[in-house]
């Protein structure tokens, strides 16, 4: 995986997130990850063809196809605010919640990025919170997959476990080595972004400057 950009402003190294544990009550994610398991067939391959970049399995929207997700919405929902003052990020007014669903198997890795652009490649300015609930089955099968900062703070992906970061730091997600050839035994999540009016000094200078252009 490529090494992190040299040129990262100072302010953007220092990782700035907040973890929570036991996210959602127990068993519910045993009923999303049934139903992601059902999707399959669904999910779409990240990345180039060597995998260099991006290797991954992703299915966006999953929020509009189930309502089951109802719990995951409410619940990040919920921790915004102490999302918000633990990160330590302008307050803002949620305007709408992204949510979609990855899968890592083995080999699966994401290289180093930040989240200031969408999926056509352009900035996405309303972008003001990354978000991550991840599961796994039980026993968890694999290794890795953790979420990595530039500072060398390491978020591992444990189940239940939602996490909120600061969408202009880089990161990645470390290679998984799954013990299984059954994606089912892989690394889940449900991920996304809260969006809401950018301040209007944040906009676009300091959100552009130093960030690498491969986003």
């Amino acid at each position: 995986m490529t090494a992190p950009d040299p040129e990262l402003p100072a302010r953007y190294r220092e990782a700035r997130l907040a973890v929570f544990d036991d996210a959602t009550e127990p068993g519910y994610l045993g009923e999303v990850g049934k139903w992601l398991q059902g999707q399959r067939a669904q999910f779409s391959r990240g990345g180039d063809p060597a995998g260099a970049e991006r290797f991954n399995y992703e299915l966006t929207g999953v929020d509009e196809l189930w309502r089951g997700f109802g719990q995951a919405r409410e619940r990040v929902v919920d921790l915004l605010p102490e999302a918000i003052e633990k990160v330590g990020i302008p307050d803002f007014d949620l305007e709408f919640l992204e949510m979609h669903a990855t899968l890592y198997h083995h080999g699966g890795h994401f290289m180093w990025h930040t989240d200031r652009n969408g999926y056509d490649g352009l900035p996405v300015a309303t972008r003001r919170l990354s978000w991550c609930l991840y599961m796994h089955s039980d026993p968890r099968m694999f290794t890795g997959g953790e979420l990595e900062f530039v500072d060398g703070t390491i978020v591992e992906s444990a189940h239940n476990r939602l996490v909120f970061f600061d969408p202009l730091q880089q990161h990645r997600v470390r290679a998984v080595e799954c013990y299984s050839a059954d994606f089912i035994h892989g690394r889940w999540a449900l991920f996304g972004w809260l969006h809401g009016q950018p301040p209007e000094t944040a906009w676009p200078t300091p959100y552009v400057e130093g960030i690498p252009a491969s986003g």
